[in-house]
C-alpha cells in the first residue's frame, strides 16, 4: 500500500488536477459492475483521513487462477445436449488497482479489476484471427466507486453516493438480510459475493447522550436508495438448466402431472419433444416505482451488536413467467444412424429420430418482495470456566420474507399432432386462473453459526443455514411447498395415450397424477456447514477444510396401490446424499507473494442440490497471487 500526504500548504496547488483525476477515475469505473466495501480483500483501509490534508492511497494485487474441470456435467438428449466437459474450466489472469483519495470530510474511492480471460473467444470467421479482441479477450470489473462525505449536513450525518456496496449481514458466507445488492455467482470460489450498484446511503450517528453505558450504546439510523435494480449474476453453468424441461416451476400438482403427461406422449407417441429455445430475462424498468429502498437501525444493546433492517425491492433471482410453445417441423436422428432416415424417419429402423421440436421460449423476470431482517451478534464468554479458555462467537442473521405473488402465462401457436391439435392461444388451465409460481405466504431464511479458536493456530466455524441464496418461496416445516428436481412418467404409453385423448374430447376425465413420478425437496432446505482453518509455520501456511452437507434430501412422489405416496430419502441414502468439500492449502512467501492450490467437489445424483449439472460439477484449482 502505498501512501501519500499532502501538506495543508500545497492543497490549493493541486486541488484541480487532483479533482480531476477522481472524477475520470469514477467516469471510467462508473459503467461497470462493482464490490465496493470499507476494506477491500487486500487489507486496505478507506476510512477516511481526518488529518486535514490531501492524501493518496493505493494497492492492488496481481492474481492467475487456473482451474481443471475433473468430473463431466451433462443434460439432454442429442438434439438439446448441454455439457461441461472435462478439461481446462478457468484460465484467468487478473490485474488489481485500488486507491482513495481523500481531504479533510470528503472522500473518492475506486476499486478496478483488468481481467484477462485467458482463452479465445469463440471464432466464427476467418477474419477473427485478426482481432486481438477475439484472440486475447478482457473485461473491466469496478468494485467500487463512489464519494463519501462525514458530517455531511450537521455532525453525525455521513453521505456515501455512487456505486457501492451496504453489507447488513453478519453471517459468515450465508446472509439473507444482504438483499440490498444483487449476488455475485458467476466465480463459485467467491461464494457471497455480491454486486455493487449506483445507490445513496445515510447513516446518522445517535448522539451519544442517547446511549446507556454496559446497556444500549453506539446507535444508528442508516437509509438506502437504489435508483436501477441490477439482476444476480449466475455461474456460466446455470445453463445447463436449460435443457431439463421435466423441472416445472409450477406449484399447482394436478397441471403439472397432465403437462408432463402430454409431454411424454408427444415425445415418445409422435417424435416431438419439447425444447427451450429462448430464455429471455426482463428487467423492471427504470420509472420511480421501481427503485429499491432500505432502512436499518443498528447498535449494541448489553454488549452483543443488533440489528433490525427493512427492504423494499425485488428478488435478484429470476422467476418463469411466461411460455411460448411453437410446434417446429425438422428431422433429427442420433449420430451414427443411416443417413436414410433423415428422408424416412417413420423406418421401423429409425425410431431414435425426432420429426421435429415443440420449441418453448421463456421469459424471466424478478418479482417483488420485501424483508424484514434481523441481525445479532457477539461473543459467549467462558472465563468463568477458566480465564485460558477463548470466548465462542455466534452470529444469527434472519430474514422474513413478504414475497407478492407471481403467475405463469402458458401460450402456444398451434400445434398439431397425429390429428390432436391444440388451438393457438393460451393454454387451458381447466381452474380458470393462471398457475401460481410464487405464492404470497410469508417464509422464512435464516443463518446460525458459532466459531470458537483453538488457540492461535486452529479456527472452527458450524452454521445452520435455512434456505440458500438460489431458494425462494415458502416450503419447510412451517409450510409445505416443494420444487421440482426431476420429473417422468411411470405406466404404459398406449393406455396414457388413450386417457388423454378421450379427456381432451370430453369423454371421460384423465387421472394424470397415476402415470407422474416427481422427485421434490422443499423450496427451503436445511445445510450444516462446516469449516476449519489450521495455521502453522509461523502463520504462513495454511490448510482450509469447508463442507457444506445437504440435511434435507430428496422425496420420492408417486402413484401407487390407489394414490399418490411420498417416500424420503435422507442425506445417508444413496438418492439423498448431496455435499459440497471444498479443501484448501494456501502459502504466503512474504512480501505479498502467496500460492494456493485446492478442490471444490460437489457430490450428489444429477437431481439433488449439489450433484445438480446447473451446479458445475467438481474441479481442482490453483493461484498465485502478488499484493502491492
Amino acid at each position: 500500500m502505498l501512501r501519500i500526504d499532502l501538506p495543508m500548504s500545497l492543497k490549493k496547488n493541486v486541488m484541480v488536477p487532483v479533482f480531476s483525476l477522481c472524477v475520470l477515475s469514477l467516469a471510467l469505473i462508473g459503467s461497470s459492475a462493482v464490490t465496493a466495501q470499507d476494506e477491500d480483500d487486500s487489507g486496505n483501509d478507506y476510512s477516511n483521513d481526518d488529518s486535514g490534508g490531501l492524501s493518496f492511497k493505493f494497492g492492488g494485487k496481481v492474481q492467475s487462477d487456473l482451474r481443471f474441470q475433473v468430473v463431466d456435467k451433462e443434460v439432454g438428449e442429442f438434439y438439446n445436449k448441454l455439457k461441461v466437459p472435462l478439461g481446462i474450466r478457468r484460465n484467468e489472469n487478473i490485474l488489481n488497482f485500488n486507491g482513495q483519495a481523500s481531504m479533510g470530510r470528503v472522500a473518492a474511492v475506486f476499486d478496478l479489476d483488468f481481467v484477462l480471460y485467458g482463452h479465445p473467444d469463440s471464432l466464427q470467421e476467418m477474419g477473427d484471427l485478426s482481432l486481438k479482441q477475439k484472440l486475447d479477450p478482457y473485461r473491466f470489473e469496478a468494485h467500487a466507486a463512489y464519494l463519501e462525505v462525514d458530517d455531511f449536513l450537521f455532525e453525525g450525518l455521513d453521505l456515501r453516493v455512487g456505486q457501492q456496496l451496504v453489507l447488513w449481514g453478519v453471517g459468515d458466507q450465508f446472509n439473507p438480510t444482504n438483499t440490498i445488492n444483487a449476488n455475485d455467482l458467476e466465480d463459485v470460489l467467491l461464494f457471497g459475493d455480491e454486486q455493487a450498484n449506483v445507490m445513496a446511503r445515510l447513516d446518522y450517528a445517535l448522539p451519544t447522550g442517547l446511549d446507556i453505558p454496559g446497556i444500549a450504546e453506539q446507535w444508528s439510523i442508516s437509509g438506502v436508495l437504489v435508483p436501477v435494480f441490477k439482476p444476480a449474476l449466475l455461474p456460466r453453468s446455470a445453463a445447463l438448466g436449460l435443457a431439463q424441461v421435466d423441472r416445472m416451476p409450477l406449484m399447482e400438482a394436478p397441471l403439472r402431472y397432465r403437462m408432463l403427461v402430454e409431454e411424454e406422449v408427444a415425445k415418445s407417441r409422435f417424435r416431438y419433444p419439447t425444447v427451450v429455445n429462448v430464455v429471455k430475462p426482463s428487467l423492471p424498468g427504470t420509472d420511480f416505482d421501481n427503485m429499491q429502498a432500505a432502512v436499518r437501525l443498528a447498535g449494541t444493546l448489553l454488549g452483543q451488536d443488533m440489528a433490525l433492517s427493512y427492504y423494499y425491492g425485488r428478488s435478484d433471482r429470476p422467476q418463469a413467467m411466461e411460455n411460448y410453445t411453437v410446434q417446429t417441423n425438422r428431422v433429427e436422428c442420433p449420430a451414427g444412424m443411416a443417413s436414410k432416415c433423415t428422408d424416412n424417419p417413420d423406418d421401423p429402423g429409425c425410431a431414435g429420430c425426432i420429426k421435429g421440436v415443440l420449441s418453448t421460449d421463456v421469459k424471466l423476470q424478478y418479482p417483488r418482495m420485501e424483508v424484514i431482517g434481523f441481525n445479532m451478534a457477539g461473543e459467549i464468554p467462558l472465563d468463568w470456566i477458566d480465564p485460558e479458555i477463548y470466548p465462542i462467537g455466534y452470529r444469527l442473521e434472519l430474514g422474513v420474507y413478504l414475497p407478492r405473488r407471481a403467475e405463469m402465462r402458458i401460450m402456444q401457436d398451434e400445434i398439431s399432432l397425429g390429428g390432436l391439435k391444440q388451438p393457438q392461444g393460451e393454454y387451458d388451465y381447466e381452474t380458470g386462473r393462471r398457475p401460481t409460481v410464487i405464492d404470497s405466504t410469508p417464509f422464512l431464511k435464516w443463518s446460525l453459526g458459532i466459531d470458537y479458536s483453538l488457540g492461535t493456530h486452529v479456527m472452527l466455524n458450524t452454521i445452520w443455514v435455512h434456505g440458500l441464496v438460489d431458494e425462494f418461496g415458502a416450503g419447510d416445516f412451517f409450510h409445505q411447498g416443494w420444487t421440482v428436481q426431476k420429473a417422468y412418467t411411470q405406466g404404459d404409453e398406449d393406455e396414457m395415450f388413450t386417457c388423454m385423448v378421450a379427456d381432451r374430447m370430453g369423454l371421460s376425465k384423465c387421472n394424470y397424477s397415476k402415470y407422474a413420478v416427481e422427485i421434490l425437496r422443499p423450496r427451503l432446505a436445511d445445510y450444516l456447514v462446516f469449516g476449519m482453518d489450521f495455521k502453522f509455520l509461523d502463520g504462513r501456511a495454511l490448510l482450509r477444510f469447508f463442507s457444506i452437507w445437504d440435511l434435507t434430501g430428496v422425496y420420492e412422489d408417486r402413484w401407487d396401490a390407489g394414490g399418490r405416496v411420498r417416500k424420503h430419502y435422507g442425506m445417508f441414502t444413496n438418492k439423498g446424499f448431496s455435499a459440497v468439500i471444498y479443501p484448501e492449502f494456501n502459502y504466503n512467501f512474504g512480501d505479498g507473494f502467496d500460492l494456493g492450490l485446492g478442490a471444490l467437489l460437489q457430490l450428489g445424483k444429477d437431481y439433488t442440490k449439489f450433484g445438480d449439472p446447473a451446479a458445475g460439477g467438481s474441479f481442482v484449482w490453483t493461484r498465485a497471487r502478488y499484493r502491492y
